[in-house]
């Protein structure tokens, strides 16, 4: 069976979602590039408090209905309450306390991406005093 993986990669102002495997194949695409530019709002949120408003995955890897399946993998095109427009989110299987850095973004295909991103050089990078974003915790 082939495997479904996804990696983020940081590359000057551009945050790049990499598909391999299976996730590939279920998004029709193989890489997701979001440059800082496109981000209008970034915070970092308890997986609990997004995954129950996602109502439908309209493409990739995953279930529908967060609420009654929380803590699933989900890798794909995403709809949901509160989010006008497709979410992309990049997750792996995990607890409810999963903090995901969740990117509002504006001029580009999706309407926001859910992304697990441990890297601090990520986070920092869209998270920065410097940028146009703000956290909330």
């Amino acid at each position: 069976m082939a495997s479904v993986a996804f990696r983020f990669e940081w590359t000057g102002s551009t945050l790049r979602v990499v598909l391999s495997g299976m996730d590939c194949v279920f998004n029709g695409r193989r890489i997701v590039e979001i440059d800082r530019a496109d981000v209008a709002r970034a915070a970092v949120v308890q997986r609990h408090e997004l995954e129950s408003r996602v109502d439908h995955r309209q493409l990739g890897f995953g279930t529908h209905a967060g609420e009654r399946y929380p803590g699933r993998r989900r890798v794909g095109t995403q709809l949901g309450r509160g989010v006008v427009g497709p979410q992309f989110w990049a997750t792996a299987r995990s607890g409810p306390e999963l903090p995901l850095l969740v990117l509002d973004l504006i001029d580009h295909e999706f309407a926001r991406a859910v992304l697990a991103v441990s890297e601090t050089d990520v986070i920092d990078a869209l998270l920065g005093s410097n940028s146009p974003t703000n956290q909330d915790s």
